[in-house]
């Protein structure tokens, strides 16, 4: 099998990659997972483009078959349809209150939420200054101390959610993407489950509470505006469908971009000229951004169904068969990327990388997770001009079939052990 879903993507998914892109055959079936693999820049964006052959209804199944007590744990989810698993036409409804209230351009989200993004940021980065200085261990877990913090940290200022319910939210979404793209044994996949479904009802709860406040009253976030987006009427938006919005936000808005910034602070570190330029350099800091999204995806495929007999590239692929569209494979395609396997951020066609898909259902969210990576790296660059990744450090990941998650991403400081940009300070403060 050339795909393995417990270690396709556990150390080297470049070489995967590769192997499927250099044999000539972009299209091909894995009968032992019963998957089609999609191969390959202008394949993938055929497929995502073409809603109406290929369905977007099985985005959210998980891959390996759950158990006959998880299944059905799930199967008490009442969550409304969301815009990821929504087809053409109800698609656009559905999708409709989120993007209508939520900051989708570049500029928006920078004035929308900058200043929330950059208090965070700096507020991660000083504690990580003070607890590289304060430890006994040599090496911290930027991925413990940072990347998985600052996004759902942000999340919850956007959303108006407070955090003091940090650690239960994080707890509850925690397993998802191992309940959705990950092998878990029987007893992890009911806990994971059961964490599904409570946070789900969170969700609904807080929608529901929220509801009986005067609008006028409304605590400030994204919750209060998609109740201001409904003014009551079911027709627009019911509350369970403001529940599924707030739902998918705290997941796909925190697991998804927390990937996308381990991957970036490790190819900055992995050159010391990178990570000073980050602390001095917008626009190289949104150049690093795009170049590793485009590198190192965070989602690294996309589930599809097929509902019509489909012939992709010379190859038929029956009606009713599961694809995984492979966007690292489309990131890393020789024909529209020059030398792609190379971490290049001045690069042609940059733009064209497929990360957060395209088309109908490119991510609302791509904004905000630019936003919050760029100011992450930046901050931390400033603050840790001496971080860099620990000695004998080796990349690992999550086994997983979509989503490339570090297990950790252990760093120390350089020589000087100084913890704030030595412009900042005289050099007696650095001692």
């Amino acid at each position: 099998m050339r795909f393995e879903p417990a270690h396709a993507y556990s150390h080297d998914p470049a070489s995967l990659w590769r192997r499927l892109l250099d044999s000539g055959d972009r299209v091909s079936y894995e009968p032992e997972l019963g998957l089609w693999l999609i191969a390959g820049h202008d394949l993938a964006r055929t497929v995502l483009t073409d809603t109406r052959r290929f369905s977007s209804a099985i985005a959210l199944t998980p891959a390996v078959a759950l158990n006959a007590d998880a299944a059905a744990i799930l199967d008490r989810l009442d969550v409304p349809t969301v815009a990821v698993t929504a087809d053409p036409p109800r698609h656009a409804g559905v999708r409709a209150p989120l993007a209508t209230v939520f900051a989708t351009s570049a500029a928006r989200a920078e004035q929308q939420w900058g200043h929330l993004v950059r208090h965070r940021a700096d507020q991660l980065a000083d504690h990580l200054a003070h607890h590289i200085t304060a430890t006994a261990w040599p090496d911290v877990d930027l991925v413990e101390l940072v990347s998985s913090r600052l996004p759902l940290l942000v999340m919850l200022d956007i959303l108006g959610i407070p955090t003091d319910d940090y650690a239960r939210i994080a707890a509850w979404a925690d397993n998802f993407a191992a309940l959705m793209w990950g092998r878990l044994d029987d007893d992890e996949q009911i806990s994971a489950a059961n964490g599904l479904l409570a946070l789900w009802d969170f969700c609904r709860d807080l929608v529901e509470l929220r509801a009986d406040v005067d609008l006028d009253e409304q605590r400030d976030g994204l919750i209060a505006d998609l109740l201001r987006y409904r003014n009551g009427d079911d027709h627009r938006l019911t509350l369970p469908e403001t529940a599924a919005q707030i739902l998918t936000l705290l997941l796909a808005g925190w697991e998804s971009t927390a990937a996308a910034l381990a991957q970036a602070l490790e190819h900055a570190l992995a050159d010391r000229g990178r990570w000073a330029r980050l602390a001095v350099d917008e626009h190289y800091a949104v150049l690093h951004t795009e170049e590793t999204l485009r590198h190192s995806p965070a989602v690294d495929a996309l589930h599809r169904i097929t509902t019509t007999d489909v012939d992709l590239a010379g190859t038929v692929i029956p009606a009713g068969s599961r694809c995984l569209v492979l966007i690292g494979a489309a990131n890393h395609d020789s024909h529209i990327f020059e030398q792609p396997d190379t971490f290049q951020p001045v690069r042609a066609r940059l733009s064209q990388h497929l990360s957060f898909g395209t088309a109908a259902h490119s991510c609302l969210g791509a904004a905000l997770a630019r936003l919050q990576i760029t100011t992450g790296l930046s901050a931390l660059a400033r603050r840790l001009p001496d971080l860099m990744l620990a000695p004998g450090y080796t990349r690992r990941y999550r086994p997983s079939t979509s989503l490339r998650q570090h297990t950790a991403l252990p760093a120390t400081l350089g020589p000087s052990n100084c913890p704030v940009a030595h412009e900042a300070l005289s050099p007696a403060r650095c001692r």
